[in-house]
């Protein structure tokens, strides 16, 4: 258990900088002949299988039955659809026939996105689809779901809050659990927080941005060469070192901008850069504009 910690903490390092939101999109009763989905608007997506029984279907997999507590989470937005039995979907879209007479099968539908979109490496870490059976979710993410669906089902007073909340706490635990009970292979960030040596070297990054680093001093954190250390980051992450020390310390800084009372100098400063023209630059090619637009934003919001 005491290897298992210092992942956890990274993946709250991570995920409380980009900033993560939930919500819930419908909660849907269907019975009959229905198909529907709920991809195409850009955010991870997830259906939580109240009563009832269906199948999701996607371009990639066969199609998988669902059962009352099953969750199934789409963290890149892959088309889906969810119908009553596994007979392929036709192409006249989003559909129910109602069969009083057939079962019926209620879930929670709902999203997941990060301030800084799509483009985050817990996302990139993630695969297309993941399903968890209510017999393999575990007390906690089964307990959570459950009481997501009473605050659904019983609709009092301030229902819609406790449930954004509740959705941003499923996510994590979706995590969690793909990382350390479902037995499959990691890659990206989950696979480089598995690996001790790169573990280090991120751990330093994330918990110091500011530093002054350069290769040989994340490969010493590593206790690597620099060649091996550069290699095998790569390799695991898909990106050089440098190149994701810099979009991390691009995501704090326009996490900190965010704040009227911070400068863009004194945030320069907080992420490790000496001038202004270098700073502009980096924050432009991470994010796509320069720090003085996310300021005007933030004013004309204010």
């Amino acid at each position: 258990m005491a290897e298992k910690q210092p992942v956890e903490d990274l993946l709250s390092t991570v995920l409380r900088a980009y900033n993560l939101r939930a919500g819930i999109y419908e909660h849907p009763s269907v019975c009959g002949d229905y198909q529907f989905g709920t991809a195409g608007d850009g955010n991870a997506g997830f259906h939580l299988i109240g009563n009832g029984s269906c199948w999701v279907h996607t371009r990639e997999h066969a199609p998988i039955p669902l059962s009352a507590g099953d969750l199934v989470v789409l963290p890149h937005d892959a088309w889906h659809v969810l119908r009553p039995d596994d007979r392929t979907p036709d192409d006249r879209g989003m559909r129910q026939a109602h069969d009083p007479d057939a079962p019926a099968t209620s879930m929670l539908c709902g999203h997941f996105d990060f301030d800084t979109g799509r483009r985050n490496p817990i996302l990139d870490a993630l695969p297309d689809i993941i399903v968890i059976r209510a017999d393999d979710a575990g007390d906690r993410l089964r307990h959570l779901s459950r009481l997501m669906l009473i605050e659904v089902e019983t609709h009092d007073p301030g229902h819609a809050p406790v449930l954004d909340r509740l959705a941003d706490t499923l996510f994590v635990m979706v995590v969690r659990h793909h990382v350390f009970f479902s037995g499959a292979e990691q890659r990206g960030l989950i696979a480089a927080l598995a690996d001790p040596r790169l573990r280090r070297a991120l751990d330093a990054m994330h918990q110091h941005p500011g530093e002054s680093w350069t290769l040989e001093r994340l490969a010493g954190e590593a206790a690597m060469s620099r060649s091996v250390f550069a290699q095998r980051f790569n390799e695991v992450l898909g990106t050089p070192p440098i190149d994701y020390l810099t979009r991390w310390r691009m995501v704090q800084a326009e996490r900190m901008l965010r704040d009227p009372r911070a400068s863009v100098a004194g945030v320069m400063e907080e992420v490790g850069y000496q001038t202004e023209a270098a700073f502009r630059k980096a924050f432009k090619r991470v994010h796509g504009y320069g720090p003085g637009r996310l300021r005007r934003l933030f004013r004309r919001g204010a």
